[in-house]
């Protein structure tokens, strides 16, 4: 009786051990695209897709009546404006759909771009007059000025206009080191001119 304890117990023992070792393990390639995603995008809240650097000279004036305009003072200044501007994308806000059989990730909805100019102004040819001096008031009206002029540049030219592209692009050097290569970068807005394919 003794035996066939001793027996049975061995026998269950080796069950066991027999289905922990060739119980299937799951390998990278079977986790799921969307958990792989999601779990890259929890480490990169905002990713700068495009830096430029941005130039101009602007020319401020200012006249000041006085003596019920009958004498006037002026007061002017030429500026050089050096500028860097980068694009970024709020990853908490970008959707998309992941197809695990075709291994496609679908980008369903891009967040809007978000533009920071951070520019550098360099005063020439500083002249004011005694009774119409620069003040705070003046540097506010130039640091207007130079903005409002630097993002008409910007918006007129491609550098915002290609950041969706830029975007995908990012997205491909993110995902591509992880089990998602052999994969497929999908923008619903432009499905052709934006598929990427992460490297095999």
């Amino acid at each position: 009786m003794k035996q066939i304890i001793i027996g049975l117990t061995i026998g269950v023992l080796s069950m066991l051990v027999y289905n922990q070792y060739t119980k299937p393990i799951e390998s990278a390639s079977e986790i799921k695209g969307s958990q792989i995603i999601q779990e890259q995008l929890k480490n990169v809240s905002k990713l700068v897709v495009t830096e430029g650097f941005f130039s101009d000279v602007i020319t401020y004036k200012d006249v000041k009546s006085l003596y019920m305009d009958l004498l006037s003072a002026e007061k002017k200044a030429v500026v050089l404006v050096r500028a860097k501007a980068t694009i970024s994308y709020d990853l908490h806000q970008l959707e998309f759909n992941v197809d695990e059989l075709n291994k496609i990730i679908m980008v369903s909805n891009i967040p809007e771009p978000e533009l920071q100019i951070n520019p550098k102004l360099t005063y020439y040819d500083l002249q004011q007059e005694y009774l119409n001096p620069f003040n705070a008031s003046d540097y506010n009206k130039i640091s207007n000025l130079v903005n409002k002029r630097l993002k008409n540049q910007i918006y007129a030219s491609e550098f915002v206009s290609n950041s969706k592209n830029r975007l995908l692009s990012e997205l491909h050097g993110l995902f591509g080191n992880t089990p998602l290569k052999g994969w497929t970068i999908i923008s619903i807005e432009e499905p052709y001119k934006n598929m990427l394919f992460l490297d095999e």
